[in-house]
């Protein structure tokens, strides 16, 4: 336990700060972007599903960033654990910060009278997050480009915006505005399997 938790301190100190910086910052700077007071559930669930499931993107493609280093990248594998154990940790504590500003932000939600089913909605924009953050740590694990893997979910989400219902279907990210829950479940789902897949692929790419 104390060589799991030596790899989630040293994510926290050098790996993680800057993405959690801009992941608060993004949530503080809301109310000056979107209504976030008096929200009846569908406009909670548009703030929530359009805004700060964003964060998603920027917490989960760094899991592989120290690694970009190929010092440190053949440290990973040679000298310390099995790399994707490495990884599993890092996303593990990624998804736990994640979760914990989530909580923050519908907090604030609530804290300004907003009505919507907390429990449903925080599990629901969770799912999300997971999608959106697999999908670039997937095209991370692909590419070798943090910036092809913030870019992928990026294009996925403006697609999405610009009538992607009716394409995207059980893989729509914006369903529980219009009253909508089982496409959160294949969301989830497939964060999994991005996730697994990505790590999968990464620890193949040993050079």
């Amino acid at each position: 336990m104390e060589r799991y938790w030596q790899i989630e301190r040293v994510n926290l100190k050098h790996n993680i700060p800057l993405h959690v910086l801009v992941s608060a910052l993004m949530l503080l700077v809301s109310p000056l972007l979107i209504g976030v007071a008096n929200l009846g559930a569908q406009d909670t669930a548009k703030a929530l599903e359009m805004y700060a499931a964003l964060i998603g993107i920027v917490l989960l493609p760094p899991v592989f960033l120290p690694e970009q280093d190929h010092d440190i990248r053949d440290l990973v594998y040679t000298k310390y654990m099995d790399g994707a154990v490495v990884y599993l940790v890092r996303i593990i504590g990624n998804v736990v910060l994640m979760a914990a500003l989530l909580g923050l932000y519908i907090g604030m939600l609530m804290h300004n009278e907003c009505e919507f089913p907390v429990g449903k909605y925080f599990c629901g924009t969770l799912a999300e997050m997971l999608f959106m953050g697999g999908l670039g740590l997937f095209s991370y694990g692909i590419s070798d480009n943090l910036v092809i893997g913030y870019m992928v979910p990026i294009t996925y989400y403006i697609a999405a915006i610009g009538g992607g219902e009716k394409y995207l279907r059980m893989f729509y990210p914006f369903s529980m505005a219009g009253g909508s829950y089982r496409e959160k479940v294949w969301l989830l789902a497939a964060a999994v399997i991005l996730v697994s897949a990505g790590v999968w692929l990464r620890c193949r790419r040993k050079c």
